[in-house]
């Protein structure tokens, strides 16, 4: 049996449609933050692979207004997990981390970040307790691995973005409420969009049915027992990302920034160097980033109201 968490999820729906045998759980069939109901779960089912995605997430808002939700909720949600595993290890265990795991600031020679400094300094102040329950969650995966044998794959994806994702809300990633913003400014004739920031920050993006694509093939392969990075080659400003979502929109106006309001991290660009050699087939699995917000930007219209 294939245990998935965070099935009705961003990423999670699309994983589904990778996994169809899999048991998909959403919050209203298991309440990952009830340790008692995660633990009886655990010991019917027995699983023989977990993918976990569960997770509560959001964009750079999100994330300042509510670290401590942010932080607790996903401390519970992980331990609960953990601890039901360790009476009933599966034979592989996929744990879906986050690049905000990584420094807020490294050493210019240490871009793109490999796997091995994640600990190496602490993660950016916007969003330090989500960073710090991921590497929680990390470090947590690697315990089961040790003490308890439980084989693992450790996935730090790039920022998601793709269809199904969460358009024009406080649970946003930057992406995704671009996308939102600059095709109502097309639909009601706008003649310009203003983005808070600078627009200097950089940003790498994966789309999430890649993702899905990797994990459904690591479920079929088997655990690596290593913490691999899945990133593109691309890492552009947000700047850059506006002007390719205009085009991908088709949207004739001007697009400005305030300079005021937070960037977030200036780069925070990992390498998926690891990623490539131990799976070589993520090099084919990429989708350019143009034709994946162009199935987005697709998906937008057919499902998005327009407001």
């Amino acid at each position: 049996m294939i245990l998935l968490t965070g099935g009705s999820g961003f990423l999670g729906q699309a994983v589904s449609t990778y996994l169809p045998e899999a048991n998909s759980l959403s919050s209203s069939d298991l309440d990952l933050t009830d340790g008692s109901a995660v633990s009886d779960a655990v010991s019917s089912w027995k699983p023989e692979v977990v993918v976990h995605l569960a997770a509560r997430v959001g964009g750079i808002t999100a994330n300042i207004a509510n670290q401590a939700d942010f932080l607790v909720d996903n401390l519970r949600i992980d331990a609960n997990l953990l601890s039901a595993l360790r009476s009933n290890p599966p034979r592989h265990l996929i744990s879906m981390l986050s690049t905000c795991m990584y420094p807020d600031q490294m050493p210019a020679d240490q871009y793109p970040m490999p796997e091995d400094v994640i600990e190496n300094g602490p993660p950016p102040p916007t969003n330090a307790a989500y960073a710090a329950a991921k590497r929680a969650l990390w470090r947590g995966t690697l315990a089961l691995h040790e003490q308890y044998e439980v084989p693992f794959t450790a996935l730090i994806p790039a920022n998601l973005y793709g269809p199904g994702d969460h358009f024009g809300q406080e649970a946003s990633h930057f992406l995704a409420a671009a996308i939102d913003k600059i095709e109502r400014a097309r639909i009601h004739r706008d003649t310009k969009v203003s983005f808070f920031g600078t627009g200097v920050a950089l940003r790498q993006y994966v789309l999430s049915t890649d993702l899905a694509r990797l994990v459904a093939l690591l479920v079929e392969r088997g655990p690596l027992n290593e913490t691999l990075n899945v990133a593109p080659n691309h890492n552009l400003s947000i700047r850059e990302l506006t002007r390719a979502i205009r085009k991908a929109v088709d949207y004739a106006g001007e697009i400005s920034f305030t300079g005021k309001g937070p960037d977030g991290q200036l780069r925070k660009d990992v390498s998926a160097a690891k990623l490539l050699t131990m799976v070589p087939e993520w090099r084919d699995m990429e989708t350019p980033l143009s034709e994946g917000l162009e199935a987005t930007v697709g998906w937008y219209r057919s499902h998005v109201e327009p407001r």
